[in-house]
């Protein structure tokens, strides 16, 4: 079966500097070529893959990144970003219509709270963005990462979205390598909060099958869930296949203009095909980028909750359009 999803990610440079992240303290080097990254996306057509979430750092510090996702929408995928908004009311003009699944992030209700997880005074830039989108006619859904420290406030976070007039996706925490402060993440109390407050605010989503991964203590290495390079394909800024993804990078395979051949030919993607999800940093993982993808390969609960979300989820979505 084909991967479904690129996590292409454009740049590891963020102008935030949040505080469970240092993606933006890693070294910069030279990031690949508008001509390179047009060349993987043909690959990962030939490859199957439809939908590319691009990602960093922050995207929109490439200068080029409009020429990037309109060439993704001339070569037929579906595309994403999650950007912080410092730079989106310079550039939303020339993003629009260029990004099918926009995501804004957000730490919390207020100024403050976001701010200071943000590392840079942001709000005020989040709440523009939200306002110059949708006046562009974009519906920008916000990211928000629910963590041992805010699982309590999500309330807050809901009716500012309410009062944004946009949609809100809740995202437990995830555990992953030490660039994270996510020892004490994702906890049942997590799960619990989220659940209670969806039922409260109607502006909220969230994946069902995530939780109940949290629940089940994440990735078993012993009866691995993660399908990380079956249903992902990870590629780094400075045109690097991740695998087998990137928060447990064990190896970088230059590309090269040989996408293809590596992802179908490479003795070493093969290795990592086979021991996705089993290796001894894998146990416990709740990655979601790498997750949720996995759960749409294999038939099981975890498949089951994962397609009731998405089409729940499509049903909100719209009808919270059709209000909005």
């Amino acid at each position: 079966m084909a991967p479904l999803v690129a996590n292409y990610y454009l740049t590891y440079r963020c102008n935030a500097r949040c505080h469970f992240c240092d993606i933006w303290a890693l070294e910069p080097k030279q990031e690949a070529s508008f001509e390179t990254i047009q060349k993987n996306l043909a690959d990962l057509r030939r490859l199957g893959v439809r939908y590319v979430d691009f990602t960093g750092g922050e995207p929109l510090l490439r200068s080029d990144v409009a020429e990037v996702f309109a060439e993704a929408k001339r070569q037929g995928f579906t595309t994403s970003m999650t950007t912080n908004t410092i730079l989106y009311p310079k550039r939303a003009k020339e993003m629009q219509g260029l990004v099918d699944f926009l995501n804004f992030s957000l730490d919390g209700g207020d100024a403050e709270t976001h701010d200071q997880s943000r590392g840079v005074k942001i709000f005020d830039t989040l709440v523009e963005s939200v306002k110059i989108a949708q006046s562009l006619g974009e519906y920008p859904v916000l990211n928000h990462t629910v963590t041992a420290q805010n699982y309590g406030r999500i309330g807050e976070v809901a009716e500012l979205g309410e009062q944004l007039q946009a949609r809100i996706w809740l995202n437990p925490a995830f555990t992953a390598h030490s660039n994270y402060n996510s020892k004490k993440n994702p906890t049942p109390d997590m799960v619990k909060a989220i659940e209670v407050a969806a039922k409260k605010y109607n502006n909220l989503g969230y994946n069902k099958a995530a939780l109940a991964f949290i629940e089940a203590g994440g990735n078993d290495t012993e009866k691995p869930r993660c399908k990380a390079v079956e249903a992902v394909i990870a590629i780094g800024p400075h045109d690097e296949l991740l695998l087998p993804c990137y928060h447990f990078a064990q190896k970088g395979l230059p590309i090269a203009g040989r996408l293809y051949e590596l992802y179908k030919q490479s003795e070493e993607v093969e290795e990592f095909r086979q021991s996705q999800g089993k290796l001894s940093v894998c146990e416990g993982c709740t990655v979601w980028c790498y997750l949720i993808p996995s759960f749409f390969k294999g038939v099981d609960k975890y498949w089951l909750l994962n397609q009731v979300t998405y089409v729940g989820e499509f049903l909100a979505r719209k009808r919270f359009l059709q209000r909005a």
